[in-house]
């Protein structure tokens, strides 16, 4: 009897084992399972545009948006580093403004009023990008307009004729030469007074070079320059083809393409914006109106102007445009 029970469960092991279901797949996916799409968390918002200061509360961890007219917006998470509601994407145009170029603005005395006038002239410090928003305080940034050219008289312009591939004799039939014809403009302008602001920074920017006496046409030049007295960059433009001129050509006569040439030299100028934007921070050292920080929107508190500086710049420019003049032989 007990040979037999022994057997008789050896039996349903064995066919438990045959019939069993194997272990799902965990990467498998069910056919009734709906896949879940990863999202992006969602952006902060920034301050509006309207705000012109700010103020740090230290107890609730909150930014504490005002109006110009000293009435409270809102409040704002503090939150430190990338996800400040005070972090805005700074443009490759800009940089980190120094306080002590801010100082010059045409403007600061008025900044510093601002700040007197509205939380008094106690013991404090006055700083650009503090440490705990990097990207919150002053930037400097170099205008998106394009910087006209303008010439301090009319250009000195002169025309000379060439035959550039010479004199063909003592063949009939026709010949092909290759000419360039076309413009060139050239200019090596020197900084002869730099911003106050951007000090020593290279910047790229957009010139605009205007038509020069009917033989060019107005463009726009990208180019660099840094903003140190002295310095020298290079505005070059150039718009120039190879034309094929076909010469009938004769026995025992003289053929040749010509080409005419007009040269202009003349001496350019221009003056490029840097402007201020973003915060100052006035840190002080007790409480006034209830915080210890409060901050200054450069761009509600002053005109384009008064948070501006230029850099001015002149050089000589010469240009030079080609034409086919005439191809023929001589009678």
């Amino acid at each position: 009897m007990t040979h037999f029970v022994l057997a008789l469960a050896a039996a349903i092991l064995l066919a438990n084992s045959l019939h069993a279901v194997p272990a799902p797949d965990q990467n498998q996916k069910s056919p009734d399972a709906k896949e879940v799409t990863a999202t992006e968390p969602m952006r902060k918002p920034s301050l509006p545009g309207n705000v012109t200061y700010i103020a740090v509360d230290t107890d609730s961890r909150e930014i504490v948006a005002y109006l110009h007219d000293g009435s409270m917006l809102g409040r704002y998470p503090l939150e430190e580093g990338p996800d400040s509601v005070l972090n805005e994407r700074v443009s490759p145009r800009c940089g980190d403004l120094p306080i002590e170029e801010a100082k010059t603005l045409p403007g600061w005395n008025a900044i510093e009023k601002y700040a007197d006038d509205n939380w008094g002239d106690g013991s404090r410090n006055v700083v650009t990008n503090p440490e705990k928003y990097p990207d919150s305080g002053a930037q400097f940034c170099v205008t998106e307009q394009v910087v006209e050219l303008t010439f301090d008289k009319d250009p000195i312009c002169h025309d000379t004729k060439s035959s550039p591939n010479g004199t063909i004799t003592n063949t009939t039939g026709e010949v092909t030469a290759e000419i360039d014809q076309g413009w060139t403009t050239g200019s090596t302008q020197t900084v002869t007074k730099s911003a106050t602001i951007g000090v020593a920074k290279t910047f790229s920017f957009s010139v605009g070079v205007p038509e020069v006496a009917s033989t060019t046409q107005s463009v726009t030049v990208s180019t660099e320059f840094t903003n140190s007295k002295s310095t020298a960059f290079e505005v070059q433009y150039q718009d120039t083809t190879k034309t094929m001129v076909k010469i009938a050509t004769q026995d025992g006569k003289q053929c040749q393409v010509s080409l005419s040439t007009t040269s202009c030299d003349m001496q350019a100028t221009g003056k490029i914006q840097i402007y201020a934007t973003g915060w100052i921070w006035f840190n002080y050292n007790d409480k006034t109106k209830g915080h210890y920080k409060w901050a200054v929107s450069i761009d509600a508190v002053l005109s384009e102007n008064d948070r501006s500086s230029w850099t001015e710049f002149k050089g000589s420019m010469s240009s030079e445009a080609k034409s086919v003049f005439q191809g023929g032989c001589d009678s």
